[in-house]
């Protein structure tokens, strides 16, 4: 009983102290997206660039696409894409279960820190991150090098590149193949399927396999992540598109002529696992924000440009940086911890089954 006990109050402790560690890096994903506002449009750099147009890139499925036929004003882009973070935060906040109800569950000592997307957001991101340095510096060791991007001198274009690549980079490599797969799998296996004689609720269940391929699911009759799991919530296809778009998002790097070495597949691939799956388990706004994560909101944690536009915040930076890494760090540990406990338990139930009698010869 006593074990029981201060295992009990070890996990409560461990889950209080996720609810603040995550309560102060979510407010640093809406403090760094404040920021950015700021950064593009008030300082004269960034003010000088809203006013120019380019052509922009715009990917179907994986590399294959085309320009934007007119150029487009970079001010106007930007907003529009402020505002699409903004709708996919919004989301988060509120899909599958609220972030208020996640959170009063915590408290209670339900513990349910993956019904929503936003409140696991900070312990996925950083577990994906770590893991990216992880393999980065063995690779590194041993002498596999990721290279770096050449991005543009002028910090605010190579702003503007970095944000605008989650958003057209997940419709691409998860939204639509990934998507398309869910269409098939809720049309062909759902059970409730026939039920919806109406060409409306089709094409409604239709769109929701794209945005929110989980309600999509449950909507058919399907298992689902929230209901059975992650094992048991993806079918074998959906497992075999989360590795195969993962692959090619990694492959896809190394190819662009930007400076990535043959080592940027491998953290790239993790990093898309991570994508997939919650794309998946959540919707559309969990890749996007996971890659706006990587790209948007590290782009101020650089010296160069938190020392020349935001040196009051340096300070306040390097914590949460902190704070990230140790949360990766633990979030592993324990993954690792409950896998083995798993493990174990399995194997003990497996000894405590009762022998299978001889088989006899008929006489």
């Amino acid at each position: 009983m006593a074990v029981a006990e201060r295992s009990s109050s070890f996990k409560a402790a461990a889950f209080a102290f996720y609810s603040l560690v995550a309560f102060i890096i979510i407010a640093s994903f809406l403090l760094v997206h404040l920021m950015s506002y700021g950064f593009f449009f008030f300082t004269p750099g960034g003010l000088a660039l809203s006013m120019q147009s380019f052509k922009f890139p715009i990917f179907i499925i994986f590399l294959l696409g085309f320009e934007t036929p007119i150029p487009l004003q970079a001010g106007v882009v930007f907003s529009v894409m402020w505002m699409i973070y903004v709708v996919c935060f919004v989301a988060a906040w509120r899909w599958r279960k609220s972030f208020y109800v996640v959170l009063d569950k915590t408290v209670l000592g339900a513990r349910d820190v993956f019904g929503n997307f936003l409140f696991s957001m900070p312990l996925l991101s950083s577990m994906a991150l770590t893991a990216a340095i992880a393999i980065i510096f063995s690779q590194s060791a041993v002498g596999v090098e990721t290279g770096e991007p050449q991005l543009p001198t002028n910090v605010h274009e190579a702003f503007l590149n970095l944000a605008y690549a989650p958003l057209v980079e997940e419709f691409a490599f998860r939204i639509v193949p990934i998507g398309l797969l869910v269409v098939l799998f809720v049309f062909l296996a759902g059970r409730n399927v026939r039920a919806f004689s109406r060409a409306g609720d089709r094409f409604k269940l239709f769109l929701l396999a794209f945005v929110y391929p989980e309600g999509a699911k449950r909507m058919s009759g399907l298992p689902t992540v929230g209901e059975h799991g992650l094992f048991r919530g993806l079918s074998s296809l959906e497992w075999i598109m989360v590795v195969v778009s993962s692959a090619v998002f990694g492959l896809a790097h190394v190819l662009s002529p930007i400076g990535w070495e043959i080592g940027k597949i491998t953290s790239t691939f993790v990093q898309g696992f991570f994508f997939a799956v919650t794309y998946i388990a959540y919707g559309f706004e969990a890749p996007i924000l996971l890659h706006w994560y990587f790209n948007y909101y590290f782009y101020f944690f650089d010296p160069k440009v938190a020392e020349t536009f935001f040196p009051a915040a340096i300070s306040l930076l390097s914590v949460i940086e902190l704070l990230i890494f140790v949360l990766g760090v633990v979030g592993w540990i324990f993954f690792a911890a409950e896998g083995l406990r798993r493990l174990l338990r399995r194997r003990e139930k497996a000894l405590a089954q009762p022998p299978l009698p001889p088989l006899t010869s008929p006489s």
